[in-house]
């Protein structure tokens, strides 16, 4: 074998394979980065009184008690706001849209993904997070949120016929994604699988996203930072409630959350 004809080729395989070893090993670390950033910022803002040593997370019922408090509390606060609030209650495997706290229509979550973020940081420091609603900041979508219908008045009387035309929008695939202003992103995805054009809408926009994800970690690891990391909840409801819920919602909404 011709090492000198080839040695290019393994220094470059070679490269290659440090560089993807650093990149995942960074985007591993983000997680750890971004829970231990998120706790040292909740300690650093709660007051700690000398000589205290007690971990109230391990007496029995004391984080559900932390939870149930938080989800009352954000409930309380959105329903103060006079626009739709969107209750998400991962426990129960419900949503709600809430007006002044009323419940106006109740789904049924099919599945969910919660981001490790949840399970790894500190209980009090994420039901302290939760205790007020979050604030939708952006929001992005395979559809039209507000769908434009152009209609022509009859002339008169005699030219006015039932428009019987079946509403299109019910085939276009239902994907779409909430950013909140804690760095808490949920994903919403139709549970339905079943037509080509949905499997390839689902592609896409799962390629979209990894594509923005890996583009900001990349850029992190080159300057060799710990990338970005958002947590993330991923929730799957049949196409139509999907739609529904967007669609219904405002732009900068509020989102209560319980998990």
């Amino acid at each position: 074998m011709n090492w000198n004809k080839h040695k290019w080729y393994l220094v470059t395989a070679a490269v290659v394979t440090l560089f993807v070893i650093f990149y995942l090993a960074k985007s591993v670390s983000a997680v750890n980065h971004t829970v231990r950033a998120f706790d040292d910022a909740y300690f650093t803002s709660v007051e700690q009184k000398e000589g205290d040593t007690i971990n109230l997370c391990a007496i029995p019922g004391y984080i559900e008690m932390l939870r149930e408090k938080a989800f009352l509390s954000s409930q309380v606060k959105m329903a103060d706001q006079d626009s739709i609030g969107l209750l998400i209650n991962i426990r129960d495997s419900t949503l709600q849209l809430l007006i002044k706290g009323v419940p106006v229509r109740s789904f049924m979550i099919d599945d969910y993904d919660v981001s490790p973020f949840f399970h790894r940081a500190n209980q009090e420091a994420i039901y302290s997070m939760l205790s007020s609603p979050l604030t939708i900041t952006r929001m992005q979508a395979t559809f039209m949120k507000d769908p434009v219908q152009v209609k022509i008045a009859p002339k008169d009387t005699s030219e006015a016929i039932i428009d019987a035309r079946p509403d299109t929008t019910d085939f276009e695939a239902v994907f779409f994604t909430l950013d909140t202003d804690r760095d808490i992103r949920f994903y919403f995805e139709q549970h339905e699988d079943t037509v080509g054009a949905d499997r390839r809408a689902r592609f896409f926009f799962d390629l979209k996203d990894r594509s923005r994800n890996a583009s900001a970690t990349m850029r992190e690891v080159i300057s060799f930072r710990t990338p970005p990391y958002v947590p993330y909840i991923k929730i799957w409801v049949s196409k139509a409630e999907a739609k529904i819920i967007y669609r219904a919602i405002p732009r900068e909404g509020q989102i209560v959350l319980m998990q």
